[in-house]
């Protein structure tokens, strides 16, 4: 069975997962929060070292962290939404304490149903545009888990209202979601885990 480790660090602040064996390397899904080296931390103790950060979004708290993580590995990001990695005004952090213009990655873009292979682990990007141009979804066939970013939470959506977005492909998004296994386990940016079964029948956005 995967091992998935949830970091939530409250507040407005995405949830982090940490993908892999107890001592194995690991695969880092938006690395939003590294204060005090929080994420370093347990990168350190848990596992040998992170094969790469895999992005569901470019907004500031699923990207944070990337400013001062010293564990070292690929970044994997959509086309679309690349330009959001060095740009406040879309990364929506203009207005902190320390606006993110991250460069110099080791970086890595994508298309819609690209397979990026980590390790023992297979994921199958899934476009799903309009809380940000380049958001995606990455979905572990074989172990019937997504990791939804701010696209799908436990009864509701992400916005489509913030620079970039847009509600014309929210149907079409939600359509891509709506054809997987209904067993399938999602976990999202915000908020606790859900299966697609369960926004099938009960999220408003599918009816």
């Amino acid at each position: 069975m995967i091992k998935i480790a949830k970091l939530y660090h409250g507040g407005e602040e995405c949830n982090t997962y940490v993908i892999g064996e107890e001592g194995d390397s690991c695969i880092v899904v938006d690395p939003g929060y590294n204060k005090n080296s929080s994420l370093d931390n347990y990168i350190e103790k848990h596992h040998k070292r992170c094969l790469a950060y895999l992005i569901t979004h470019g907004h500031y708290d699923h990207i944070g962290g990337l400013m001062s993580l010293t564990h070292q590995a690929p970044v994997f990001i959509s086309e679309a939404d690349s330009e959001y990695l060095s740009d406040p005004e879309l990364n929506l952090s203009k207005n902190e304490d320390q606006p993110i213009v991250l460069g110099g990655l080791n970086q890595y873009e994508f298309d819609d149903e690209d397979e990026v292979k980590l390790g023992k682990y297979i994921f199958k990007v899934i476009a799903t545009p309009f809380h940000t141009p380049g958001s995606v979804c990455y979905y572990l066939e074989d172990e019937h888990v997504l990791f939804s970013g701010d696209t799908l939470f436990h009864l509701g959506i992400g916005r489509s209202d913030l620079p970039g977005g847009s509600n014309r492909t929210i149907d079409s998004s939600l359509r891509k979601l709506a054809k997987l296994p209904i067993s399938t386990k999602v976990y999202p940016g915000h908020g606790e885990a859900t299966t697609i079964g369960n926004e099938l029948a009960y999220n408003e956005a599918f009816h």
